[in-house]
């Protein structure tokens, strides 16, 4: 038996072929109709795959997503409303187009579909002329919606890119003080739940407005960023560097206790002096740091008392000399 004569009408010539080349599931649970469906479809240019009901119309398309359901109204087990249903409550980033076949013809049923969610009807037996108008229509809403989620896509990049910039200090693209203030917050929600154990290091550029006095501003920010690379060069993969503002850095010394992170701090201060960055108001003769060291332990403290700790501690670093890291030993229970 022809397999196309059972569906109304021979196909038409020309058979126009819409792009894009749909992806098209038949779901019926009569064998013969939906094989005869399928081949129709590959016919007008389109891929096809079928499926018995809805339960397994389900699986494939979660399988592999499709662009059309060509779907049965009445079917064992789950309906193809009920099937429409369920397709839209769990719409994918790419719209499935819906269209029922059915025989029934009324207004009622019609609107029933519509209000499932279905974009087309077509009556049973299908005339392949309007399936081909059915699919004609789908590939330009498939289209469409392509578009869109390509529109949609860039615009999250550049959101991300956007939100991912705010949080960067241009000048020596290590994280700026924005992106501290979150992640201080969250150090101190795991500092108090979990016991972690986090140090915070402050740091400054020794007698650095001498240095913008004496080589310009051009070469202070130019000093800023090496000093800005060697120190992120010299961290764990795990810490953090933050520009704290002006010639300031603060760094998050993750699972560090206070003795093991002034020891890190001071392999910093060390990898920027042998930079030799000139400074000749500078009692090494070239660019040095001091640093602050504070553990971060105490649920009570606030982000704030902790980083007056390292202050402190890099102030007494300045009054004895620059050039050298100190660490507060206040003691606290975690």
């Amino acid at each position: 038996m022809d397999v196309l004569a059972s569906i109304a009408v021979t196909l038409p010539r020309p058979i126009t072929k819409p792009s894009p080349h749909l992806r098209v599931l038949v779901v019926d649970d009569d064998a013969d109709s939906r094989e005869m469906l399928e081949h129709a479809v590959r016919c007008l240019g389109h891929r096809s795959a079928g499926a018995r009901d809805g339960v397994e119309a389900l699986a494939k398309r979660q399988e592999n997503p499709v662009d059309v359901i060509l779907s049965d109204w009445t079917m064992p087990g789950m309906s193809g409303v009920e099937l429409c249903r369920r397709v839209r409550s769990h719409e994918s980033a790419e719209y499935t187009y819906f269209v029922f076949m059915t025989g029934f013809g009324d207004r009622a049923h019609f609107l029933e579909g519509l209000r499932a969610g279905a974009d087309d009807y077509l009556t049973k037996p299908v005339d392949v002329e309007e399936l081909e108008v059915r699919l004609l229509s789908a590939a330009r809403v498939v289209v469409h919606h392509r578009a869109l989620a390509e529109v949609n896509a860039a615009l999250r990049q550049e959101n991300d890119i956007s939100f991912e910039a705010a949080r960067i200090d241009p000048l020596t693209q290590i994280a700026n003080r924005l992106r501290l203030c979150e992640d201080l917050d969250a150090l101190h929600s795991h500092a108090a739940r979990y016991g972690h154990r986090y140090c915070a290091a402050l740091c400054d550029i020794d007698l650095f407005k001498s240095y913008n006095d004496s080589y310009g501003h051009l070469a202070g920010d130019e000093a800023l960023r090496r000093v800005a690379v060697a120190m992120r060069g010299a961290l764990r993969r795990g810490d953090t560097l933050y520009r704290y503002g002006g010639d300031e850095f603060l760094i998050i010394l993750y699972e560090q206790g206070i003795t093991e992170a002034r020891q890190a701090m001071d392999r910093v201060r060390r990898i920027v002096e042998s930079l030799g960055v000139r400074h000749d108001a500078s009692p090494a003769g070239v660019v040095t740091i001091s640093a602050g060291v504070a553990e971060i332990g105490d649920a009570n403290a606030s982000c704030d008392d902790w980083l007056r700790l390292a202050d402190s501690a890099l102030y007494r670093a300045k009054q004895d000399g620059r050039n050298r890291v100190e660490r507060d030993d206040t003691i606290r229970v975690a």
